[in-house]
């Protein structure tokens, strides 16, 4: 990668490590499950806080911080599965839908990061790819200028 990469660098991280405000996509499996399908998701992170979606309609709320201690970025998710949804562990949430809570860590390996984390018990192991900044922000973190400011 080049230096004008949207990608964050050890020189662009500034927060020791810290996720980057962003756009993520998120790849999992869960690898014991019967049909060890997987998903993908789509995560907007901004100054600590998570949303996003998956395809099937599932809805992801939370926050994300970073333990300086233990060099690890925190998620704690509240993820909203839409009735009659079924997850990659097998879960079906029934036909009120459901609500779950997740709770992992990630160790900062720009732009790609994986760790597992336990769905309804089941462990599945999730990939997080920072795909770019957000459309509001230049890759380094600042605002984008209106078309008529110089």
């Amino acid at each position: 990668m080049g230096p004008n990469s949207s990608y964050p660098t050890a020189a662009r991280l500034g927060r020791a490590g810290m996720l980057e405000d962003g756009i993520y996509g998120l790849d999992y499996r869960a690898p014991h499950a019967r049909d060890d399908k997987g998903g993908s998701a789509l995560a907007v992170l901004r100054d600590g806080k998570i949303l996003g979606s998956d395809p099937w309609g599932g809805l992801f709320t939370g926050l994300y911080d970073y333990d300086t201690r233990h060099r690890l970025n925190k998620v704690r998710l509240r993820f909203d599965v839409p009735p009659e949804g079924v997850l990659v562990t097998g879960f079906c949430a029934g036909p009120a839908g459901a609500t779950l809570d997740i709770v992992g860590a990630f160790e900062r390996t720009a732009p790609t990061m994986a760790t597992v984390v336990e769905v309804s018990g089941v462990p599945v192991e999730v990939q997080l790819t920072y795909l770019g900044p957000l459309p509001s922000e230049k890759p380094n973190g600042r605002p984008a200028p209106c078309g008529n400011e110089r």
